[in-house]
């Protein structure tokens, strides 16, 4: 089926070459916009299924204010621009496009990058699908367990955290015949575990007085339609609401989506979402929340008709007798920062779509790709691992598709590939960032067509293998300087998961030094009791360049020197220091002779390319005109002015 696409380009001539491209290879071209405005207006009028999207258009506004609209609707959207520095493409990363064109492009570059986002755009639509019927299935399971009243809502928070992550998250219903707000609510404080407030409790565990809790006296969401505020629109709206205001910056959230629902009784209610991200909510998340609405109102009537919270200890911990989401086995640790990892494995997993794994190296990134295999249903197939750095560049054909005896010298036998090693199961490519360029465009078409051709073979053979992927690079990054192809990028960053640095969960640290401690003492035969409290300050002390496998390594080599049943002190590797500005004043540089020798190192890098993609004056968000005037003003040679 050839999809209705809308042209949104301020450059009549280049709107119309795009539309005679599009029509010869069969699509329906619905209109051209020259503004978002105009563009909504044609949307509307024409049931638009596909939008090509400018960034800067003449009116002063931008393709990216249209994202949001589109995201809302469903319809999918490509970006075409002149400009593609490091500011553009992370605003433009950051509204969730199909794909990135960068004029002049060819006809068939178009084409290409259009059939990548078509199938992104399906595998979206059906991984929303998935995590709807996912959703439902978990209320549903509640809603029929043998459970008592206060043990269902207090399964709430842990069934929605998996699929609309959350720091803190209130439930609002006004009752009948009763003066305010009735409120519950779930403070989020470990992978499984929340604290239960009920009306002004939360507000008694900031130490509020009471006079204070008269002013901030909390108000009712707006029941009339669901609301989303993400980073400064946020800040702007807390701040006209004083109770929100305060427990917002209380707790440092920084986003909310709030979704209003009308029970059978007639009570109305709502679900407000809290998140520490800047950009905690999206479209998506109110779709998810309104394809489920039916069977959250009936949760949440079985679970609050009169309802008693046994408060205790103020901790809930998710019931063993129903699902338990985020909970994910074989990675260590309970910090915010991970628990937003081990939620989006928990999610992913279920589904067939591509993964993107970023993050330092030693962070854990293969122990994430193992664990979405370990959870997904192809659990009782292979998982096959390949590190692209290690492959030799002229073996990397050979080794992912396989060769035919005689395919070149030293091919005495016919050999399966990785990909077919991997068949039906997974595929886990580490370090994507370092493939060449050449072996990327065939990797791209193996992952379009779902085939491989074993070098020197002449029949292609059909391949079932689910791909993910890992680097330690930026590949935004790598895509501005030319290093990495735009289209593979898209084709793998389907569903992205950022590792945090260890140092950014440094509360993670007596957990994983326990746990290597189990793991080394069963490999040796040692008994070592644990760490005394002075070990475990000195191991936070540091900020582990290497992360966990550097507190692996610091483990094992300390149990090997620990004498005693205990380890109470740690020898840490020595802190790298920064490096201090020389004090002989005859070797220091001006601004100058600074700005010249990055130049010339640019220079270097792009083998003298100045303009277009890759070149100089990308890297360096700089006009190639203004490039050209500072080589030439600095006496730059012209060996590298090429």
């Amino acid at each position: 089926m050839k999809e209705n696409i809308l042209i949104v380009e301020d450059e009549f001539i280049v709107a119309n070459d795009l539309r005679l491209i599009l029509k010869k290879a069969g699509h329906s071209v619905c209109g051209i916009a020259s503004s978002v405005q105009e563009a909504k207006t044609l949307i509307e009028q024409h049931q638009s299924t596909w939008v090509l999207l400018d960034i800067f258009l003449k009116d002063g506004s931008k393709g990216t204010e249209l994202a949001s609209y589109l995201t809302e609707r469903r319809i999918g959207f490509v970006y075409t621009s002149a400009n593609t520095n490091q500011r553009v493409l992370e605003a433009v990363k950051s509204t969730q496009p199909y794909g990135f064109l960068h004029k002049p492009f060819r006809e068939r570059d178009l084409l290409m990058m259009l059939d990548i986002a078509f199938e992104r755009h399906r595998q979206n639509i059906e991984f929303e699908h998935l995590r709807a019927e996912m959703l439902k299935k978990h209320i549903c399971d509640i809603i029929g367990a043998d459970l008592t009243k206060e043990e269902k809502l207090l399964q709430i928070p842990g069934t929605f955290q998996m699929h609309i992550p959350f720091d803190y998250l209130k439930l609002n219903l006004l009752k009948y015949n009763e003066l305010g707000v009735h409120e519950v609510s779930f403070m989020r404080e470990d992978v499984e575990q929340y604290l239960t407030y009920r009306n002004g409790e939360l507000a008694e565990s900031m130490n509020l007085l009471k006079k204070d809790l008269q002013v901030f006296k909390p108000k009712l969401p707006d029941l009339k339609k669901g609301v989303m505020y993400n980073g400064m629109e946020f800040r702007k709206q807390m701040f006209d609401e004083p109770w929100e205001r305060i427990s917002c910056t209380h707790f440092d959230f920084k986003s909310k989506m709030s979704f209003p629902l009308m029970l059978e009784n007639g009570v109305p209610a709502a679900l407000t979402f809290y998140s520490k991200k800047v950009i905690g909510y999206s479209a998506l998340h109110m779709n998810l929340l309104r394809e489920s609405e039916d069977v959250i109102k009936k949760l949440i009537e079985q679970a609050t008709q009169k309802v008693t919270i046994q408060l205790g200890d103020n901790r809930s911990t998710i019931s063993d007798k129903i699902y338990s989401p985020g909970h994910v086995g074989g990675i260590v640790g309970t910090s915010p920062e991970l628990v937003k990892v081990l939620d989006s494995i928990s999610l992913v997993s279920q589904s067939e779509i591509s993964v993107l794994i970023t993050g330092e190296s030693g962070t854990g990134k293969e122990q994430v790709a193992q664990a979405i295999h370990r959870l997904s249903p192809r659990k009782n197939k292979p998982l096959v691992t390949v590190n692209c750095a290690a492959l030799p560049h002229d073996l990397i054909e050979s080794e992912l598709f396989g060769h035919v005896k005689g395919a070149y010298t030293g091919a005495i036998e016919k050999r399966m590939g990785k990909f077919e090693l991997a068949n039906g199961g997974t595929l886990f490519l580490d370090e994507i960032g370092e493939m060449p360029l050449d072996a990327q465009v065939k990797l791209l078409r193996v992952l379009q067509e779902k085939e491989i051709d074993h070098l020197g073979g002449k029949q292609s053979v059909k391949i079932d293998v689910r791909v993910i992927a890992a680097t330690n690079r930026q590949l935004e990054k790598e895509v501005a300087e030319g290093r990495f192809r735009l289209d593979l990028y898209y084709r793998l960053n389907v569903y992205p998961i950022d590792m945090p640095p260890l140092r950014n969960r440094k509360q993670d640290i007596p957990l994983l030094a326990a746990h290597f401690l189990n793991v080394f003492a069963k490999d040796t035969g040692r008994k070592i009791s644990g760490f005394s409290q002075v070990a475990l300050d000195q191991l936070k002390t540091y900020d582990w360049p290497g992360n966990i496998r550097e507190l692996g390594h610091l483990i094992q080599r300390t149990m090997i020197m620990t004498t005693g049943g205990q380890i109470n002190n740690v020898v840490l590797p020595e802190m790298k220091k920064e490096s201090k500005i020389v004090q002989n004043e005859t070797e220091l540089k001006t601004l100058e002779q600074m700005e010249k020798a990055h130049i010339l190192g640019v220079l270097r890098r792009c083998n003298g390319k100045i303009c277009g993609l890759g070149g100089a004056a990308e890297i360096l968000d700089l006009p190639p005109s203004t490039l050209n005037s500072k080589i030439k003003k600095l006496g730059i040679k012209r060996e590298y002015n090429m």
